[in-house]
Formats: structure tokens, C-alpha cells, sequence
């Protein structure tokens, strides 16, 4: 009992600490800048690791500790990506074709910067006009995974790297669908709608099925430096990447109905207005929708995907991963126009 308390006591000491550092933190920027947009304080990795070790030395208390208050803080640094559309100018399109699915159908927005890669901005010289966050990916099926030792000379700093570092994603849509369609019952709903957005998962491999593809049935030579950093060297995890025979080459494999694990949001059916929906995936969720059908069917409720409310997908995300989002139309005459998407991803460092 002694014990507990003791841990207790030096938790909420360090709390404490924690939460006075962010406030001093907070007023600095304000005083220091006033121009600077109004809206909660989000610490950079330097404000983090500063943190963690005023806590190491002034409470004496072990790394594993303060990795556990951070966390229970909430106190991640992040990344932003966003893209904007004007005039809803992006469009998704549904097709009247029940083989592959067309890319019209299927249209790629955005990715994020790698997990925990602070170092990744130098990869953009180089790359053409197209910036990094928007280059369409290319279908390359995934192979043999680095470790995550291959990545510490990518990071900014001389920290231990976790092997999954993901503790939130944010994704921040505006978008509607052709404003008119579906059953009646339906409209104003989430109910019957065919235009929505999934999230994919890209990572970088030691070897792909492609490569020993392009070399006559011989595994490729192994490299013997971390990943390149290279988008031509990303391999996708989802969409699923498979053979075409007819084609000769690897194509993304997009399903006819939505992945309810990836499913991040739908359009409110019959709604020409352009909708806000802000959705949080989080490594704490743990909505179980064969345990609890019914917190499952209430996301439903909301346009999300009914197990998408379990973490996994954050959970599993390792270093170096790159979560992209799509938008996905189906059926003739079903349109899904999208005016900008946002996307943040918080880890822990």
C-alpha cells in the first residue's frame, strides 16, 4: 500500500510539474507573439524532450515514468498536412462497372510525413512540382520490413525510438455529396450514402514482390542502409496491391463497399451543402463492434466506419509509416466533392 501511494503521490507531483511547464510555455507564446492564430498549445519535439528531461532531473524519476505521464498528458508533438480544393473542385465519381474499379472512383488526396521521421523534409528537394504530401502513390506490394534500428539516423535527435509511436490521428473533412440520390428515408442521414473516405497505409520495405518481379525471379540484394526516403521505394499495406494479369504490372485493388476498418467518414446522403466532420482515431479506443454491437452502430450513426472505434489502426502503425486518405465514390450519379482535408498525427517521441 505504501508503494502505490508513493507512486501515486510522485505521478501527480509530476502532473503537476508537467502541466505548470505547458502553461508557462502557453503565456510565452502569447506574450512573445500576438499575432500568432489563437487555439490550444501544441508542443514542437524539442518543447517534449525538454520536458521530459526537467522531469528526469528535477523528480529523479525513471525514463519509463515519465513516458507514462507524457502520455496520460497528452503532451505529443505532431504533423499537419492539409489540402485545399477551391470551388469543390476535387471530385470522386461513381461508375456503372462491377469488375475493377475505376480511378475516378478512387481518388487519392493526401498522405501524412512519416511517423516519427523529423528528418524526412530533406527527401523534398529534388522531387518535381508536385509536393511530396499529394504525389499520387504508385501500387507496389509490401515485401520485408526495415527494423526499427534502421531508422535512428533519420531522427532528429539522439532518442529512443518507439516501435509504434502513434497515439492520434485527426482527420478534419469538408466535403458533400451530389445533393440528390438514395432512398428518400435516407436522406439527411448517413444512411444509404456511396461517396466516402478510407484511410491507406504506406510503408517503406527492404524488398517488394515487385522487384523480384522486374528481376526475372531473383530476390533483389538486400540494402545495407535504412530506408531511402524515396516515394518510388514506398510499398502500400492498403489499399491492397495486386497482379493484372492483362496489364503485366501490380494495381490497387479497391473494393466495391467500404472497409469498415478503414472507412474514416461518409457524406450525409442528398446534402449539397458542404459539410465539417471531424474525426479522432485514437490508441486508447477500444470499441470492440462484436463486443459491443451497439457503440459499433452509433459510429455507423455518425457516417464512420463501425471498426474503426477500436485503435488498432493507431496502435499498429509503426515508425516510419505514412497513413494516406482517399475518397471513394460509387454507383452512377453518386459524386463526392471534396473542398479540403486536413490530417494530424500525433506520436510520441
Amino acid at each position: 500500500m505504501l508503494f502505490d501511494t508513493r507512486i501515486a503521490a510522485t505521478l501527480g507531483a509530476s502532473l503537476l510539474a508537467l502541466h505548470t511547464y505547458a502553461t508557462w510555455t502557453r503565456k510565452k507564446m502569447t506574450t512573445e507573439s500576438t499575432t500568432a492564430a489563437q487555439g490550444p498549445y501544441e508542443p514542437s519535439v524539442a518543447d517534449v524532450l525538454v520536458t521530459k528531461a526537467m522531469l528526469c532531473k528535477a523528480l529523479r524519476l525513471p525514463p519509463e515514468i515519465v513516458d507514462t505521464i507524457v502520455d496520460h498528458a497528452e503532451y505529443w508533438p505532431h504533423t499537419t498536412t492539409r489540402v485545399d480544393y477551391p470551388n469543390d473542385s476535387l471530385i470522386a465519381r461513381g461508375k456503372n462497372n462491377f469488375g475493377n474499379r475505376s480511378a475516378t472512383e478512387n481518388v487519392f488526396l493526401l498522405r501524412s510525413p512519416p511517423l516519427g521521421l523529423h528528418n524526412w523534409n530533406r527527401v523534398s528537394r529534388g522531387m518535381g512540382d508536385t509536393p511530396i504530401h499529394r504525389t499520387v502513390p504508385k501500387p507496389r506490394p509490401p515485401g520485408q520490413e526495415f527494423l526499427v534500428d534502421d531508422f535512428q539516423e533519420l531522427v532528429a535527435s539522439p532518442i529512443s525510438l518507439l516501435a509504434h509511436p502513434c497515439r492520434r490521428i485527426v482527420f478534419t473533412i469538408r466535403s458533400h455529396d451530389q445533393g440528390w440520390g438514395g432512398a428518400p428515408g435516407d436522406h439527411g442521414t448517413y444512411n444509404g450514402s456511396w461517396t466516402w473516405f478510407e484511410a491507406g497505409l504506406e510503408r517503406w520495405c527492404r524488398s517488394s514482390p515487385s522487384q523480384i518481379s522486374s528481376a526475372g525471379g531473383q530476390p533483389p540484394q538486400q540494402p545495407d542502409h535504412g530506408p531511402s526516403l524515396k516515394l518510388d521505394d514506398l510499398c502500400t499495406v492498403y489499399p491492397e496491391v495486386e497482379w493484372q494479369s492483362e496489364a503485366q504490372a501490380y494495381v490497387f485493388k479497391h473494393d466495391l463497399l467500404a472497409r469498415e476498418e478503414y472507412k474514416v467518414q461518409c457524406n450525409i446522403t442528398a446534402q449539397r451543402e458542404t459539410q465539417t466532420h471531424c474525426v479522432v482515431w485514437s490508441y486508447t479506443d477500444d470499441i470492440d463492434p462484436e463486443r459491443d454491437p451497439e457503440a459499433a452502430t452509433r459510429l455507423a450513426e455518425q457516417g464512420r466506419g463501425k471498426a474503426t472505434g477500436n485503435g488498432k489502426f493507431v496502435r499498429d502503425l509503426k515508425l516510419g509509416d505514412i497513413v494516406t486518405l482517399w475518397a471513394k465514390a460509387r454507383f452512377p450519379g453518386w459524386a463526392n466533392h471534396v473542398e479540403s482535408v486536413r490530417m494530424d498525427v500525433y506520436y510520441a517521441v
